[in-house]
């Protein structure tokens, strides 16, 4: 296959997960960045299309059928795909590739409660489709093709496996450190059964062309040095990754760049006065209490909306409201840590609020936090479903800080707390730290304090608190007792804490999270003039990520894969 020609070539973003059916990260950055990249560069987007997912939202009816069609024999199987398509207001086109019996999933792309097995064999099904689906539309020649994430690494493979497409290349976005085993008979599917490796990317990413990348600096570094990564998550990539190489590009902003607050505040904070912020966030704090009110009241009786946690009081708005939020991962989120770490505080210093959306592990799985409210009346709440919009946005803008405890995070959501006036409360961890100074705490350990002073030297006006636990010589150990979650092969009613607790890697974790809480509480309610420059400050940091730095690196990587 001849390589893409620079001048003539198209980016074609393959992802699994689209803005018509989203989970998390990957979503929120494809609806944003290819139609950024596109003012400049010839682009489009194809992925699968979710039915149950989409066709009850109202931009399914701008979703048409190209008219396309082609059959496609894959295992026993033969199936018809058809081509869809959707043009937003600007003319940007994503392709939805569409089979009966395929992509099912009712509610989140990757859980599929009928078939938990579907995933692997819907990935590697969408890979097979997508060179034939680009046939089909005439899209065989000078293609770039940015992959994302081990679902979509395989059309490095079966890219080479049709005739029409004349010329080439795929990269590779990593936007977690994933990956999914795979046998010789599902390898078998797509041709791949004779490829090196145990795994889909260690069979793909020998094929990718060009360096690897991620999707912050930090991260890219974890990936090759933090002992979760280099020998619990992606130990069997390490070799892959030094051959390749990992470039860190950061995200740019999943928000308009705004000041959150009003013209008359911005003005006086651009010098050095915060009077204004405070008022305003305080009287947001006040309307918090008011809209989670009458919400509670408009849900009550909806099975679809059970709530977790009796009379939360927002009353007060001398007490900081902290919200956790964010799809639960056993493996990722931290939300026990979150859970453990409240404990520590004493009753009635602050308010906690979760709007959890359920993983793999449904309801269930999120226990502990429905014993932490039972525990902690008019103090923690949890919403484990999908906010209404004016609640949600209440939410955002009336919460005191957001706090995002994750075990790992590839870029992270400080940005999109500073842009909706919340200062942050966050475990020093992958682009969290380059999003985030510091205000002094105990809660950070020498390893986490050079971290920051690697990404933001010394000095610095405070955006949030962070928290690190002290490096342990059974740090390995640990991780890999969390990463095991034991508790899901065990007695039934065993709960993620339970597992956990007593390993010294996490009881120093809840350790250094409370402390962070308590740093927080201590300069919300002590000092409201620091707590609004600690807004200001966020929004500043905002003046360090953009889309348009990220589409000049990710050039460099298309570039690097094309002929002049």
């Amino acid at each position: 296959m001849r390589i893409p020609h620079k001048a003539k070539r198209t980016i074609v973003f393959v992802t699994f997960e689209t803005e018509f059916a989203p989970c998390g990260g990957l979503a929120a950055v494809m609806k944003i960045f290819p139609k950024q990249l596109a003012k400049t560069e010839s682009c489009c987007t194809i992925g699968p299309y979710f039915e149950n997912i989409t066709s009850g939202k109202p931009i399914s009816a701008q979703i048409t059928n190209t008219g396309i069609e082609y059959a496609l024999r894959f295992g026993d199987n033969s199936h018809v795909v058809k081509v869809l398509r959707h043009a937003d207001d600007n003319g940007y086109t994503t392709y939805l590739l569409q089979s009966d019996g395929c992509f099912t999933a009712p509610k989140d792309p990757y859980i599929n409660p009928g078939n938990p097995t579907k995933l692997l064999y819907d990935s590697l099904f969408f890979c097979a489709m997508v060179p034939k689906a680009l046939a089909a539309l005439g899209e065989t020649s000078d293609l770039v093709l940015h992959l994302q994430d081990w679902e979509s690494a395989s059309v490095a493979h079966t890219m080479k496996k049709v005739d029409a497409i004349e010329s080439a290349a795929c990269i590779l976005t990593l936007h977690n450190p994933y990956d999914r085993g795979i046998n010789g008979r599902d390898a078998g599917l797509i041709s791949a059964r004779d490829l090196p490796g145990e795994t889909i990317l260690t069979k793909m990413i020998p094929l990718v062309d060009g360096s690897l990348s991620t999707v912050s600096r930090n991260f890219a570094d974890e990936l090759t040095n933090d002992p979760l990564h280099t020998q619990v998550f992606a130990d069997h990539l390490q070799e892959q990754f030094k051959r390749r190489g990992i470039v860190g590009i950061d995200n740019g902003l999943f928000g308009k760049h705004e000041f959150p607050f009003s013209d008359d505040a911005h003005r006086e904070a651009k010098h050095g006065g915060f009077a204004l912020i405070r008022k305003e966030k305080w009287e947001r704090r006040i309307a918090l209490s008011e809209t989670i009110d009458k919400y509670l009241r408009d849900i009550s009786g909806n099975p679809d909306a059970q709530v977790w946690g009796d009379g939360l009081d927002l009353s007060d708005p001398r007490l900081p409201v902290f919200l956790f939020l964010g799809r639960d991962d056993p493996r990722q989120k931290g939300y026990d840590v979150a859970a453990e770490a409240i404990r520590t505080i004493p009753e009635g210093k602050a308010r906690y609020i979760f709007t959890p959306m359920p993983g793999d592990e449904g309801f269930d799985g999120l226990n502990f936090l429905k014993n932490l409210a039972a525990q902690r009346p008019g103090e923690v709440m949890v919403f484990p479903f999908r906010l209404d919009p004016e609640p949600f946005m209440a939410l955002q803008r009336g919460s005191s800080f957001m706090a995002m405890f994750s075990l790992y995070e590839p870029f992270g959501g400080a940005n999109e707390a500073y842009l909706a006036g919340m200062p942050v409360v966050a475990r020093a961890t992958g682009g969290l730290v380059q999003q985030t100074i510091p205000h002094e705490s105990s809660a950070l350990s020498p390893h986490g304090q050079q971290l920051i002073k690697k990404y933001h030297g010394q000095g610095g006006k405070p955006t949030g608190f962070l928290f690190r636990e002290p490096s342990l010589k059974d740090d390995v150990d640990g991780w890999q007792k969390i990463v095991d979650c034991a508790y899901l092969h065990g007695e039934q009613g065993a709960d993620r804490i339970e597992d956990r607790r007593g390993i010294p890697l996490y009881d120093e974790m809840v350790k250094r999270a409370g402390q962070s809480l308590e740093s927080a509480i201590e300069l919300y309610s002590s000092d409201q003039d620091a707590y609004a420059e600690m807004i200001y400050n966020g929004f500043k940091m905002l003046d360090n990520f953009s889309w348009d730095r990220a589409i000049v690196e990710y050039r460099r990587l298309y570039d690097s894969v094309c002929e002049s």
